[in-house]
């Protein structure tokens, strides 16, 4: 009866978007209302109503499967969950929502690859890197997530999200692998600079400013820049008053002593 409840409210959901601006129409409309309910969900840390938000567009996807913009906001759905999924320990579900997200952003490389896409399928390969369980696993998907980052920049050198993911990236690359905390703060700087004057057009993407705060401000906290780093997290809170991430755990953290 449950599974009946939410297959309906999807089904309704599907039929009547009351959230998109009237000039959107077909796919981009459903590309929007995914775009829009993805970042809420990710800034409330509501896993639930992210993976619902990839259920939708899994529906949308039935009918247009190769849409790059559907295929895309899935891919992002199921990145936000992981990282939900990791701070709740369940692994074993982050490493599936990746795979998953992998393999949807192959789909896009392979029939007309943008930089978006590229970048996000590099962010998502690092993190498996992490999940893998296998220390040797960094020799070879470290430097086809590098790669993928390298030709996002190549195709778009002016696309925040691809300076955002790359200073990401550098956060867990050693230093002597091109990585480190000092690469990261220059990276994440300016995908900063290059948010504040993008204008997306909608369905496009457009998140990330906040994050771009978000991992500078964890970037100057390993530095011990403790101001710094409050400065940064209150910038993410600007442009994301509702993230509880920021809210809930960074700021918190700044307060708390490291052990001896």
């Amino acid at each position: 009866m449950k599974s009946r409840r939410v297959l309906l409210v999807v089904s309704f959901a599907l039929a009547a978007p009351l959230t998109l601006g009237a000039q959107l129409t077909g796919t981009a409309k459903w590309a929007d209302s995914a775009r829009r309910e993805i970042e809420a969900a990710h800034a409330a840390g509501d896993l639930d109503r992210l993976n619902n938000a990839a259920a939708l567009v899994e529906r949308a996807l039935v009918a247009t499967p190769n849409d790059r913009l559907l295929l895309y906001y899935r891919s992002l759905a199921l990145y936000r969950s992981a990282a939900q999924f990791m701070g709740r320990k369940r692994n074993d579900d982050a490493k599936k929502a990746l795979e998953e997200a992998d393999m949807l952003l192959e789909q896009i490389e392979t029939k007309s690859p943008a930089a978006d896409a590229l970048a996000l399928r590099g962010g998502v390969i690092g993190q498996m890197i992490g999940l893998s369980g296998n220390p040797l696993a960094g020799m070879t998907m470290g430097p086809k997530s590098s790669g993928l980052i390298d030709r996002a920049m190549e195709t778009d050198p002016k696309n925040p999200r691809v300076w955002l993911i790359r200073g990401m990236s550098a956060m867990f690359t050693p230093k002597m692998f091109g990585g480190g905390t000092d690469k990261a703060q220059r990276d994440l700087r300016k995908a900063a600079e290059l948010f504040a004057v993008e204008r997306p057009v909608a369905p496009e993407p457009s998140w990330g400013h906040a994050d771009a705060y978000i991992w500078l401000g964890q970037a100057l906290q390993q530095e011990e820049k403790l101001d710094d780093a409050r400065a940064a997290y209150q910038k993410a809170l600007e442009l994301q008053p509702t993230n509880q991430w920021v809210k809930q755990v960074l700021i918190p953290s700044l307060s708390t002593k490291p052990k001896d």
